[in-house]
């Protein structure tokens, strides 16, 4: 039996990836800033040929939408997509109880309530059942998160949509180029939002784009991301707001990488299907269900479960940290659910403190998520989207490891009780 590289022993690897399958355009991202910085205009005024003009317009045809509005970052272009429907005051908006704060906390940010529901336990999205079951006569949308390296149940959603008359707006924060039965991720609601935060797979330190189908609707968000403009060719198209434009510079650096990601997106599926079949093979693990559906998966993170009972109660916390030294790569818990997480604390900040009613309608303690927080606790296990450059001959690295680990489960557990 092999001494645990925790304990001092040799590694699976100490070079998980080897060389990189996933491509960059460097050379483009530096073209178009330097084009940018010498041509300009920096700014993205509507009707201007600009270079985030024309990342707008390239970004909406690859996720297969009409239109694309960029926007300072992807907790602005949700907010945005709520004023833009009317959503405020009285309305109540679905979300997921696992996803990060600016899924629910702009929803605050409108004055509506968010209300939390469960996940499934095998894709971490949101539960079409407990969706239904949460719908009053306040709700006015649904916000379907395509979490980590799997995407919602489009079809069960809209056909919810559909039948109570409610709003789809997709949050996209970590499917850029996923397609679901061909369709893009953020094309098959009314909205589909976009972060390009630093984590992302298409980055630009932060920044975010608003993808829809509408022209009357992205005619309001022209209006709301310029200060509420009114324009020529949209007179009609006019809401009150502030300035929410992303820059050229940075939509140089994301024209780049998108021209990368057009490759980039169909070995990133690749890759993850081989690392799926690896966790398959090894004992004590699952790998996330996929949809048949899911046409394309191009994940932000990578996730599987853990079963703690086929490893002797050796902790989620442990085992993360043992794959970690036998890898040299890092492994991460998923989101807190917003029940109890540290960041989601809408009824402390002032602004929200309407009413007391309000107050107690937006604290997350009020909801139940024993699924998200079983996830959380004990099941699930992260890593981020640069493991997708692993080569599928490669794969076979993650499965040796866990079942290293699972031949060591007596000296894990050992180790977790120190």
């Amino acid at each position: 039996m092999s001494k645990l590289a925790l304990q001092g022993g040799k590694p699976v690897t100490k070079n998980l990836i080897g060389t990189t399958q996933l491509i960059s355009r460097r050379d483009l991202e530096r073209r178009y800033l330097l084009e940018t910085f010498d041509k300009g205009p920096l700014d993205d005024w509507p009707g201007a040929k600009s270079t985030a003009a024309a990342f707008a317009a390239e970004f909406a045809a690859f996720q297969g939408a009409r239109h694309c509005s960029l926007i300072t970052n992807g907790t602005h272009t949700l907010q945005l997509a709520l004023e833009s429907l009317g959503i405020g005051w009285g309305d109540e908006v679905i979300v997921p109880g696992m996803t990060w704060q600016a899924t629910a906390s702009t929803v605050c940010d409108v004055n509506a309530v968010p209300v939390l529901v469960d996940i499934e336990p095998d894709t971490l999205c949101m539960d079409p059942a407990k969706v239904e079951a949460a719908i009053t006569p306040r709700t006015r949308a649904i916000v379907p998160v395509h979490l980590y390296n799997r995407l919602a149940n489009m079809d069960r959603l809209l056909a919810i949509a559909r039948r109570h008359k409610l709003h789809v707006i997709e949050d996209c924060a970590h499917s850029h180029g996923s397609q679901w039965k061909g369709h893009g991720t953020g094309s098959m609601g009314v909205f589909g939002s976009f972060s390009f935060q630093n984590s992302k797979s298409m980055r630009a330190g932060e920044g975010g784009a608003l993808i829809m189908n509408s022209k009357d609707l992205y005619g309001v968000i022209e209006s709301q991301r310029c200060c509420g403009r009114r324009f020529p060719e949209r007179p009609k198209a006019q809401m009150h707001s502030g300035n929410y434009r992303m820059t050229s510079l940075q939509a140089a650096l994301l024209r780049g990488q998108l021209a990368a990601m057009h490759r980039n997106a169909a070995v990133m599926d690749r890759n993850g299907q081989a690392l799926d079949r690896a966790v398959a093979a090894a004992p004590g693990v699952l790998p996330m269900r996929r949809d048949p559906r899911i046409t394309r998966q191009v994940g932000y993170c990578y996730a599987f479960r853990y079963d703690s009972e086929a490893y002797d109660g050796v902790p989620l916390v442990t085992f993360r940290k043992a794959l970690a030294a036998e890898l040299s790569w890092d492994f991460f818990p998923a989101y807190t659910p917003l029940h109890h997480s540290e960041l989601y604390t809408p009824h402390t900040k002032r602004r929200h403190q309407i009413s007391a009613a309000y107050t107690r309608a937006i604290t997350p303690s009020r909801w139940k998520l024993p699924v998200a927080h079983d996830i959380w606790e004990n099941r699930a296990v992260i890593t981020l989207w640069q493991i997708y450059g692993l080569a599928p001959s490669r794969a076979h690295f993650l499965s040796d490891a866990i079942a290293k680990l699972h031949e060591n489960r007596a000296e894990l557990r050992k180790l977790a009780s120190k």
